[in-house]
Parts: structure tokens; C-alpha cells; sequence
């Protein structure tokens, strides 16, 4: 089977179907061992290659194709006939349309069409304004699989599992157990034991009180939640410590790449530090041994959108990062 490459183009009135168009640019400059397709409307894809004006041909994809290099492959569903659409702002049709890029991603890559997934930036506003119910791409895939996904953050050899994904705060309590973060610690540490071959891994876990509670006095939840959990993960092989205060451990693993693993607790915990230091190369990996989706780490950047200004840096990254797992999921 050719190494086909799905690359969903996010939503279409934001940066997605740019930064997805220049990073399949780029690689068509480069040599590589796959072959990238844009899921995404015709009319979405013709403006933004225009805006940046891009020579290259867009070329119908089939699985049959015979690929090569002076043609941008890609498969549209139809759902945006004209370049006459809103940008720069969430709407139901963007929202829509997202969805179904990705839910034909997900299909191709479940009939093993193509190798792997890699898709751009939606609107989560948009998707509730188009009906669709999901918080985002890790939250459809666990219902479209019907299996457990994990969001690892990954920046180099920074890796951060979110324990939770887009919770508000005041309701992680609902959500966060000794239980939950014992499972998807476990199944992170197997996905990187496998795919990114790492032995006896070593791995922090953050703490969620200032100061990680400092014994108790600046709150419980570290003694009676996160220590039982880290105890629990270590009698079943995990070399792991913690619970730290979540910016120390954060300092201690880009400066001296102590962990191969961080666990964080909530979604901001993870992501500040993360976009502070790595914007440009951050990518969201949905942690499951049987197939890959990467994502860049940043949003649909409206307030840049059709200006001719995204950076396709991240979606480089992940589009590289994608290639990198689908091959150890498929060489297995």
C-alpha cells in the first residue's frame, strides 16, 4: 500500500487550509516517504492557494494514483461549492464542513485508504453552531473508534498528557479520580514505550495546589487523589514521581529533559508553558496503539485568516510526528 497521508484542512475560515496547503509545500520540496492529500472543499482549497500563490495543480486523489510532485493531491466533499464563504469568524457552515472533512479522514483511515491522520485547526464554537455535539477532534475519535484516546502534547522530546481535555475548572473534580489518572497514565506510558520506543521511561506527575499542596495545608487533593494514583502506577511498573509543583516540573523538564512524561491534570496546566515555550513546533497526538491523528497546537486563528500571515510550522511537525507513529503502529 502507497504511504498515503490524510491532512484534514480544519476549518475553512480560519488558518487551517493555509498552513495545511504550505506544509504539504513544503514537503513537496523536500524527499520523503509519503505522500501528503488535503481533505478539504475544492472552492476552500482554490482560494487559499491563490492567496499565497501557489503554483502547483490541485489533482483529484484516488488510491490508485500515481503520485508525483507537480500536483497537490485532494479529496472534497462537497460541502462548500463557493469561494464566497465567511472567514475569520465562527459560522455553521465552517462548522459543518469541518466535520465532514474529519469524519472523511476518519473513514479513510479506518478502511486503511491512507496510513494516517493529520488534521488542522476546527472551531469548537462552530461545530456546537452546526449541531455537532463534540468538545473537538479527541472527543469525536473516542465515540467514532469506540475506543480510549489520550491527548499527548508533544514539543521535541517534551511530552505532556492531559488527564483531562476541555473541562472547565470548576468541574475537573468531576473527571479527575485516582482511577482516570491511573488508566490514562498507563496506556500514555504503553503508546510510548511502543511507538516512540522508550524503555523505563521516566515520568513526573503535577501536582494541583499551589506548591503541590505543601503537605496538605495548602489542600488535599494531592494526599488523598494523586498520591494513591502515582502508588497504584508504580506497582504495576511505572517509574514515576510526583505529584510537583506544576512550575517547577515543567522548568526541570525543558531545561534538563528529566521526564520522558509529564502527566498534567487540566488543560491550561499543560498548555501555557507548552505554547509559551514550543508555539511553533507543538503538536496533539491521540494517544492509541491502532491508528494516528496528529494535530498542530494551535487554534483556528481567525484574526490572521486569509492574510497570507499563518505560520505552518506546528502543522510541519505534526504532519512529520504522524508519519513518524503511523509507521511503528503499521510495522508492528
Amino acid at each position: 500500500m502507497k504511504n498515503f497521508i490524510g491532512i484534514t484542512i480544519g476549518d475553512p475560515s480560519g488558518i487551517g487550509p493555509e498552513v495545511s496547503i504550505k506544509a504539504v509545500l513544503f514537503f513537496l520540496k523536500q524527499t520523503h516517504n509519503f505522500y501528503p492529500v488535503l481533505i478539504g472543499d475544492i472552492a476552500v482549497l482554490k482560494r487559499n492557494l491563490d492567496m499565497i500563490k501557489g503554483k502547483y495543480i490541485l489533482e483529484k486523489w484516488n488510491t490508485n494514483i500515481i503520485p508525483h510532485k507537480e500536483s497537490i493531491y485532494y479529496l472534497s466533499p462537497g460541502i462548500i461549492k463557493s469561494d464566497k464563504f465567511i472567514i475569520g469568524q465562527d459560522n455553521p457552515l465552517s462548522g459543518t464542513a469541518s466535520y465532514e472533512y474529519f469524519k472523511l479522514g476518519w473513514d479513510l483511515l479506518k478502511k486503511n485508504k491512507i496510513t494516517g491522520l493529520m488534521t488542522a485547526p476546527i472551531s469548537k464554537t462552530a461545530w456546537q453552531m452546526a449541531g455537532i455535539n463534540f468538545k473537538g477532534h479527541t472527543d469525536a475519535l473516542k465515540t467514532f473508534s469506540g475506543q480510549d484516546v489520550e491527548m499527548l502534547m508533544v514539543a521535541g522530546e517534551i511530552r505532556v498528557l492531559l488527564v483531562s481535555t476541555h473541562v472547565p475548572l470548576k468541574k475537573i473534580w468531576d473527571v479527575i479520580s485516582i482511577d482516570r489518572i491511573y488508566n490514562s497514565t498507563i496506556k500514555t506510558v504503553q503508546f510510548l514505550r511502543k511507538v516512540f520506543i522508550i524503555g523505563k521511561e521516566n515520568v513526573g506527575m503535577c501536582g494541583l495546589n499551589p506548591h503541590a499542596g505543601e503537605s496538605g495545608y495548602l489542600g488535599s487533593e494531592e494526599n488523598e487523589i494523586l498520591i494513591p494514583a502515582i502508588n497504584k502506577l508504580k506497582e504495576n511498573g511505572v517509574n514515576i514521581e510526583g505529584p510537583f509543583p506544576s512550575d517547577a516540573i515543567f522548568r526541570k523538564s525543558i531545561q534538563d529533559k528529566h521526564f520522558d512524561l509529564i502527566v498534567a491534570l487540566y488543560h491550561d496546566q499543560a498548555l501555557i508553558p507548552l505554547k509559551t515555550f514550543f508555539f511553533n513546533k507543538l503538536v496533539n497526538v491521540s494517544a492509541n496503539l491502532n491508528w494516528c491523528r496528529t494535530s498542530p497546537g494551535h487554534g483556528t486563528g481567525y484574526d490572521i485568516a486569509y492574510q497570507n500571515k499563518a505560520n505552518p510550522s506546528s502543522t510541519i511537525e505534526a504532519i512529520k510526528l504522524v508519519v513518524k507513529i503511523s509507521k511503528k503502529i503499521n510495522d508492528r
